[in-house]
């Protein structure tokens, strides 16, 4: 650990002994502070510096066993990012974690049984644990939850309702929905279900459906139960929220009627053109009111903020923020926020989800005095840097994990580098798309139906691995964003959000050792890198390099792309003469260990022979 992280795999470090890893924090504890490491800066501009990791901690478990707060503290010494964005952890439903039931209570589903710490506290020693090996630890803020979910319940106000009249199969509701969501209606509705849900917790005894940190086991078990019963009570007596809109459609889904056999409503979801979009909604889900005035499928100038819903939404992330130390957070849903929108107008909606007059507001809040340094990170697989910046976003998610590592995707990465310089050069903090070398999403079906570690693998990872460390430099610096797993290849990140199963464990030690060997190479280099400047470039269909200079140094990156011909590999020639007018020397590294070959030339340019397939090259120049 003389380097700061343990060079193990996945599998490895999950074999490890409770009372092993529990001693190996213990020790750290007394060398380093549990305080966060981000907790000294006046601002949010170390996420643009940052590396970030995604955890699923319930996907961290082995054999029949799910993930607890224990196994993924396995996890954080063998992954080379200071960043962790941790998925949902808080009570969820339908055994996906982003369906959120809950944003107090933490899932028991992800508690150790034996080490006697309530959830609240292993919450709190896995944040320590991060924060000893020098990580910032981030907050997954979701702008909806699961349709009953206990804040629902508690807060009927905060959400959209209707009365189902008697369940039967395709039955109309009483009045149409335009009716129904006029406020004074709404009012009616909140009134009945508050009035429902009072009389069943003042029966069960019971003020709050949140479990409270000094809960013992019974007592959560026992706000469990009443918990499912007044959820059926509520259902019983034909009360639903109504769900989230498409986020291809307008305005709210239409009720359509009950299935009767299964017992729920059946939504429309209509795009503006009229298509129908069932298929691309979460059924499952409501959203937190934004707004009033909303109409079905068509949006419409008479919607207005309400303020109590933004309020309760911009507050969620505080108590996360002081009472258990995260220092940033990932918003879901902040994808198309400026294509959802009423005539342009960043105040008014085109749906239910937040506009980016509500995300700048949230993004001011996310921080308070005592803690000015809090991060916002945008769930944006996109690269509209600018717009995401004015309103106060420190990082994007980006698009990588779309595309090859081809001439497409390096003229793509050249072209961000000329926007985040334009973007940044005079802003006291930066704002930086991430380069996704994969994300916890690529293997939903409707993306690429498997996750990008197991499209690309052993070759196509170490290139992405390469283009997150070396092409960004200075104000176009880029944060390398992964997930657990890309340390040894293991994969299922996506089955793991939506099912109770953990990742598929690879444990490929040669792909580890490659993964520390470019790790310690980039350690070496980051010097540089902070403070240089891309000075050359190039990319044709079988290469790409360019040049990086600093002060002292020319740091020079070569790698050889995906192509339809892969046996066709031509000797090439780097051009330096633009940069430098004399004899180079320095050193070469081709990745295979940690050490740079000396390299000498006695004309200001580089002849590379030949690169290997889906291989790269690093040359550090002196003076």
């Amino acid at each position: 650990f003389q380097k700061g992280y343990l060079a193990k795999t996945c599998p490895a470090m999950l074999a490890l002994e409770d009372a092993t890893i529990i001693a190996f924090y213990h020790g750290l504890s007394h060398t380093r502070s549990a305080d966060s490491p981000v907790r000294h800066l006046p601002n949010s501009g170390w996420m643009a510096d940052a590396d970030f990791c995604f955890i699923n901690i319930r996907a961290t478990g082995t054999g029949q066993q799910h993930g607890n707060f224990l196994t993924t503290a396995r996890l954080l010494p063998i992954i080379r990012a200071n960043a962790i964005h941790l998925g949902p952890f808080t009570d969820y439903d339908h055994h996906v974690i982003y369906a959120v039931r809950s944003v107090r209570t933490i899932d028991q589903r992800l508690t150790h049984p034996t080490i006697g710490l309530s959830p609240d506290d292993q919450m709190r020693a896995l944040v320590q644990a991060a924060h000893l090996l020098g990580k910032a630890i981030g907050f997954d803020l979701e702008p909806h939850m699961t349709q009953f979910a206990k804040p629902v319940l508690m807060h009927p106000e905060l959400f959209r309702w209707v009365r189902v009249p008697d369940g039967k199969p395709d039955a109309p509701l009483l009045e149409p929905m335009t009716a129904i969501l006029q406020e004074g209606h709404q009012a009616q509705l909140v009134a009945e279900v508050r009035a429902l849900v009072a009389a069943e917790m003042e029966k069960a005894g019971l003020k709050d459906l949140e479990s409270s940190p000094s809960d013992d086991q019974p007592t959560r078990d026992y706000t469990q139960h009443v918990y499912y019963r007044i959820i059926r009570a509520v259902i019983d007596a034909g009360y639903w929220t109504i769900p989230s809109q498409s986020w291809a459609a307008h305005g709210l889904p239409d009720y359509r009627g009950y299935y009767g056999d299964k017992n729920y409503p059946k939504w429309d979801y209509r795009s503006p053109s009229g298509d129908d979009l069932y298929h691309m909604a979460f059924h499952a889900l409501t959203p937190i009111k934004f707004y009033t005035g909303l109409i079905p499928n068509r949006a419409t100038a008479d919607a207005q903020e309400y303020e109590p819903g933004i309020a309760y939404f911009c507050d969620i992330f505080s108590y996360w923020r002081d009472e258990f130390d995260f220092d940033f957070v990932r918003q879901d849903s902040a994808d198309h926020i400026f294509d959802s929108l009423y005539h342009d107008d960043f105040t008014k909606p085109a749906s239910d989800r937040p506009t980016p007059a509500i995300l700048a507001r949230l993004n001011a809040t996310t921080r308070s005095s005592a803690k000015p340094y809090i991060g916002n990170l945008a769930e944006r697989m996109g690269d509209e840097l600018e717009n995401y910046a004015a309103i106060g976003y420190d990082v994007l998610l980006g698009s990588d994990m779309f595309y090859k590592i081809d001439r497409g995707l390096i003229e793509k990465c050249f072209q961000l580098a000329d926007r985040h310089i334009a973007l940044n050069q005079n802003r006291p903090t930066r704002t930086a798309i991430t380069f996704a070398v994969d994300t916890h999403d690529t293997g939903n079906k409707g993306l690429l139906g498997a996750s990008i570690i197991e499209i690309a693998g052993f070759a196509g990872m170490r290139q992405r691995h390469f283009i997150s460390r070396f092409f960004g430099a200075g104000l176009a610096r880029r944060p390398k964003y992964e997930v657990v797993g890309a340390q040894d290849l293991s994969h299922g990140l996506f089955p793991a959000n939506i099912r109770d199963i953990n990742l598929t464990w690879v444990g490929d030690a040669d792909y580890t050792r490659h993964y520390h060997i470019l790790e310690d190479i980039y350690d070496a280099c980051r010097v540089w890198l902070d403070s240089g400047t891309m000075v050359c470039r190039h990319a044709d269909d079988r290469l790409a390099w360019w040049a990086i200079e600093t002060e002292n140094r020319l740091l020079v990156a070569a790698i050889s792309l995906e192509h339809p011909d892969p046996q066709a590999v031509h000797p090439f020639i780097m051009d330096l003469t633009g940069v430098r007018s004399g004899p180079l020397q320095g050193v070469v590294y081709d990745f295979s260990d940690a050490h740079g070959r000396p390299f000498f030339s006695d004309w200001a340019g580089i002849n590379v022979g030949w690169l290997p397939y889906q291989e790269f090259r690093l040359w550090v120049l002196e003076g």
